[in-house]
């Protein structure tokens, strides 16, 4: 996970992922399996605020994340960065 991931995966973050809890893709609760490929790194504050804040992610490919915000924001992260995919605020 920590070779894969290199930084934690929320959009923008830098932190090692060395330093970052490995957070379930799939939650554990929901039948998500506990293995590299359903874990992610992700820093204190974002594994927070993916648990408790409405965000969400999956896991395109291997190292590739596409995120979701609570109002329906878009990015892909991967190794080379953050890209925002919302050209425009999404319908209310």
């Amino acid at each position: 996970i920590e070779l894969r991931d290199r930084t934690c995966v929320f959009p923008w973050c830098q932190r090692p992922a060395r330093s970052c809890d490995k957070g379930h893709i799939i939650p554990w609760e929901h039948g998500g399996p506990t293995s590299s490929d359903n874990l992610a790194a992700l820093c204190r504050r974002h594994h927070r605020l993916k648990t408790h804040g409405g965000w969400t992610y999956t896991m395109l490919t291997p190292g590739e994340y596409l995120w979701r915000s609570p109002h329906g924001y878009a990015w892909l992260r991967d190794r080379s960065g953050t890209t925002d995919l919302s050209t425009d605020p999404p319908d209310r």
